[in-house]
């Protein structure tokens, strides 16, 4: 009997047909693994590109601070030095005035061998004068006690004992200066302490006290009526000028470089609409809060002595300003000095 070799599909084995089948699912499962990994590969890579970004800002942003804050300590550290040259030539000053009354009989020979001397630090003064002194009218008086103070000494031959006491007076005056501007820095800064620096900001520098008073503090645009928080501030300053009638002041007005608005009836410029905030603010102090007039003064300074670029809108607000401008009176302090040295 013939055997039948022809190949019968329905007779192949069924598992064959699910093991291509799984086989089949398994690749293409696989795939997809596969792009889920390199997605997830590209996700790490983006959020550690960032990380690194951010890490590159923060290290920038350091070095930044670390670079204002030497910048600010080299502002400070040439501030102090100045410091230190005035009083070096006030000292050598005082030094050689005591060298010519130590001994009366020898004082012409002692006068020639020194002149050379004299003359060098004479120029010593005058340019450290001209560098540092020139804008400051106190200490300028100042200088100017201690100069006819050594003429005086040179053509009067005054007795020792005088110029000893002259020379006790003026150091007296220096001390008394600056414990004065120091009790009275400490006290506006307690009572502004409620303002932002944007609005005011207290210095002491050259023998004065300046209080910028921002115009967002104190004015309307293109107006000198002076609103309510502004008047608060004010009320500080008069208390504490109530409490020391020693301090002189000096009110400026200071505008930016924008000219006023056409249509304002009441200025017609700069110099105007500065001048006339200086005089509302001196009013103010007069009329409202009893302070003596001899001691004000007022000033308008229109646009032309900025404190910071007219450029950017940022530093024409700064620009917008009143500065309160707080120095003792000398010829009081000298007064006081007298009586202080003479009851020693």
């Amino acid at each position: 009997m013939e055997k039948n070799t022809t190949n019968n599909p329905s007779n192949d084995n069924p598992m064959s047909d699910e093991i291509k089948l799984d086989t089949n699912i398994d690749l293409n499962d696989s795939g997809e693994i596969s792009e889920v990994v390199d997605k997830k590969q590209k996700d790490v890579k983006k959020v550690s590109k960032n990380d690194s970004r951010l890490k590159r800002k923060e290290v920038k942003a350091q070095k930044l601070a670390a670079k204002k804050q030497k910048q600010e300590a080299k502002i400070a550290a040439r501030q102090q030095k100045n410091t230190r040259w005035f009083w070096f030539f006030i000292l050598l000053l005082i030094t050689i005035i005591l060298l010519f009354l130590c001994d009366n009989h020898k004082k012409t020979n002692f006068i020639k061998s020194q002149q050379y001397t004299i003359d060098t630090l004479n120029n010593s003064v005058f340019e450290y004068k001209s560098k540092y002194i020139e804008k400051d009218s106190s200490l300028t008086k100042l200088l100017s006690i201690y100069n006819n103070l050594l003429q005086q000494t040179l053509v009067d031959n005054r007795d020792f004992s005088d110029i000893q006491r002259e020379i006790l007076k003026l150091q007296r005056i220096v001390f008394l200066q600056d414990s004065i501007l120091s009790e009275v820095k400490s006290s506006i800064d307690v009572g502004l302490s409620g303002y932002t620096n944007d609005e005011v900001a207290v210095e002491m520098k050259d023998g004065k006290i300046y209080i910028t008073m921002q115009n967002q503090l104190m004015f309307p645009s293109g107006s000198a009526g002076v609103q309510s928080k502004g008047m608060s501030a004010l009320k500080t300053i008069a208390d504490v000028l109530t409490l020391n009638p020693n301090i002189d002041v000096i009110i400026e007005g200071h505008t930016d470089n924008v000219h006023v608005d056409p249509n304002n009836k009441t200025y017609k410029d700069n110099w105007e609409l500065s001048t006339a905030r200086s005089v509302a603010v001196t009013r103010i102090l007069i009329e409202n809060y009893n302070i003596v007039p001899e001691r004000l003064s007022a000033a308008g300074r229109s646009m032309y002595f900025p404190i910071a670029p007219n450029t950017t809108a940022e530093g024409r607000a700064k620009n917008r300003r009143i500065e309160v401008i707080l120095t003792p009176n000398l010829e009081e302090l000298y007064n006081i000095a007298g009586t202080q040295v003479q009851a020693q």
